[in-house]
């Protein structure tokens, strides 16, 4: 029997594997942005789409590799074993400084809170941005995830970032590198099973994102600011700015593509279409930050303002509809 999977991915940041857009919102949570969904139809028995995945395709969630294989490998090919291209550069934020955010630190035990969720996004030495998502869509060919798992420390009361990319199958793990405080780390829009506890220097708490989408990375225990956006993507070809702005992605097939960069906190995508060569590929991305349009509490009332009229409008048709036709 057939089933339809909804797989929450960030439009402008490109779906792989030849999957298409399609309407509709995720199932792990409902989300504003540049996120748009694409959906895949499982095959009918006896296809090759429906048959054993072909090459290795870490499961780190303990669903069917069949399930997971749908959504990331839809054609079932065999990995790409072609010429491969590495992609790496610096990723730029221009404009202006970041506000700051509306979040008290506890004094004393938090120290790289403040650092890390003081202002509305993280930017170093000359302007190089933290916590963007890049990633290289549009190739022709199937690149699996190198391990079941997706890891992320949290130390001072801060995760080591405040973005995370996974692809569909991979675990998230979370360790916890204090020497005195404990964290409860849980996925919002993922099952709970039972209250983890992250205990200083022991062994990281597993959390699985059992459909594609976008999460956040919580902690049970009264830090309302530490967080990180999670995105479960349908390809692996993706990486994470450091305060050092740069990213890495290796094995990507050669040829055209488009690399895009992401950032959660600004709501904004940029990319560039290049043709690949095999070996190092540097391309740098620039975003930009605009205090008069970007201000977060700009954002908030544009979008309610966006959604009344919507609301207005919807109510208008209705109306409409429900009036009888003079004649």
């Amino acid at each position: 029997m057939s089933w339809l999977l909804v797989v929450p991915c960030i439009a402008a940041l490109g779906c792989q594997n030849g999957a298409t857009p399609a309407s509709g919102d995720g199932k792990p949570t409902t989300t504003t942005g540049p996120e748009a969904a694409l959906s895949a139809s499982a095959a009918p028995p006896g296809s090759a789409a429906a048959a054993a995945p072909k090459g290795p395709i870490p499961n780190g969630i303990g669903r069917p590799d069949a399930d997971i294989a749908k959504v990331v490998n839809p054609k079932n090919e065999a990995p790409y074993e072609g010429p491969k291209a590495t992609v790496r550069g610096t990723v730029r934020i221009k404009g202006d400084a970041p506000p700051a955010t509306s979040f008290k630190f506890p004094a004393g035990k938090c120290g790289e809170a403040s650092a890390t969720y003081g202002k509305f996004f993280r930017v170093g030495l000359e302007g190089a941005a933290a916590d963007v998502l890049v990633a290289v869509t549009g190739y022709k060919g199937f690149v699996p995830a190198r391990e079941e798992a997706a890891k992320i420390t949290i130390h001072g009361c801060a995760f080591a970032r405040r973005t995370m990319a996974l692809t569909f199958g991979q675990r998230v793990e979370v360790a916890n590198i204090d020497k005195i405080e404990s964290y409860m780390p849980y996925l919002d829009g993922a099952p709970k099973k039972a209250v983890l506890v992250a205990v200083p220097g022991g062994a990281p708490v597993k959390l699985y994102p059992y459909e594609p989408g976008h999460y956040m990375l919580r902690d049970e225990l009264p830090n309302p600011f530490l967080t990180a956006d999670v995105y479960v993507l349908a390809y692996a070809t993706h990486a994470i700015t450091g305060l050092d702005g740069q990213y890495e992605i290796p094995g990507v097939p050669v040829g055209e593509v488009r690399v895009s960069a992401f950032l959660p906190s600004l709501d904004k995508v940029v990319e560039q279409r290049v043709t690949l060569k095999e070996g190092d590929n540097t391309i740098d991305l620039n975003l930009e930050y605009d205090a008069t349009k970007d201000d977060p509490e700009v954002r908030k009332k544009a979008a309610a303002e966006k959604r009344a009229e919507a609301e207005k409008k919807a109510a208008d048709e209705k109306k409409a509809a429900d009036t009888p036709e003079k004649k």
